[in-house]
């Protein structure tokens, strides 16, 4: 493989969201749309001619590297076609960076000893090609009175929310801390919606106040569920738009994944899970080991 090492104003944006597009293992967060709004720059390592692509945000506070920015949950290598470990191991060492802390895609590997050693990120994913009931036996049992309320109609879900309309109501539970955060998630919804690329669901109780909303983006067969709000501390109203998901996705060739909600949300719906290693070199490397 021929690899080169391009500045974000040297990436041809066609060619690259084209090879996300065709990737068996292409994600939304790798598009150059996403990357362009989590992070204020980043570079890339592309194999021939964007037959595979590795994208590197870059930091440059604290220390110069490479990283994971907030609102995305894994980055890795993006490939059209299968490519050995050491091709992959390749496009590792090209990253021009001495310090890197990045969280690998889920079908990525790392070379030989490193897979064992490094660290990893675990989240609950679920199938939803098979039919409704069979999903339903998934379910944790602690799901069935959000299940039958939901079907008695006490909450009614839909998708009629704007960006400004869910940040505002996101506020009001206290879950933002960072300005920064919000500024982006908003970018984030904002766009996605624009590109018909998210779901923006609302939950409604029985005198149609809003108790809950929830973000999710789609990227060809990945629904990811990447941000909610809920007036309850158990998070009926998100339980519940979870559900109507799986009731109309239900049969698709659809995996709906909770990289950020697995276990208070993830795990209540799926036992299966995926499994993203973190390729970590120089100053996050041993700052790991000594926490560790």
């Amino acid at each position: 493989m021929e690899l080169k090492w391009l500045k974000r104003s040297e990436v041809s944006d066609k060619k690259w969201d084209d090879c996300i597009n065709h990737s068996a293992n292409g994600h939304v967060f790798a598009y150059t749309w996403y990357l362009d709004i989590v992070c204020d720059d980043w570079q890339a390592v592309v194999a021939d001619d964007y037959e595979a692509v590795l994208p590197l945000p870059i930091k440059r506070q604290t220390f110069k590297g490479v990283y994971t920015p907030h609102w995305t949950p894994y980055l890795g290598i993006v490939n059209r076609r299968p490519i050995c470990r050491s091709d992959a191991f390749n496009m590792l060492k090209a990253i021009p960076s001495f310090n890197i802390d990045l969280i690998m895609g889920t079908h990525n590997k790392l070379p030989g000893i490193k897979a064992l050693k490094c660290e990893s990120r675990r989240f609950a994913v679920l199938d939803l090609i098979t039919e409704m009931s069979r999903i339903e036996k998934l379910i944790s049992p602690e799901i069935k009175p959000v299940i039958d309320v939901y079907k008695k109609k006490k909450i009614n879900i839909v998708r009629a929310m704007d960006a400004t309309e869910y940040l505002d109501f996101a506020r009001r539970p206290g879950l933002f801390t960072d300005n920064d955060e919000q500024t982006v998630l908003l970018k984030l919804i904002g766009f996605a919606l624009r590109y018909k690329s998210a779901g923006l669901y609302a939950a409604y109780d029985e005198r149609n106040e809003l108790i809950a909303g929830s973000f999710l983006l789609k990227s060809d067969k990945k629904l990811s569920f990447i941000h909610c709000a809920d007036v309850s501390a158990n998070l009926e109203g998100v339980k519940a738009i979870i559900y109507h998901i799986l009731d109309h996705n239900a049969g698709s060739n659809l995996t709906l994944e909770f990289p950020y909600y697995s276990d208070e949300i993830g795990r209540l719906f799926s036992a299966s899970e995926h499994v993203c290693l973190v390729y970590k070199k120089g100053l996050p490397k041993w700052i790991s080991l000594l926490n560790f």
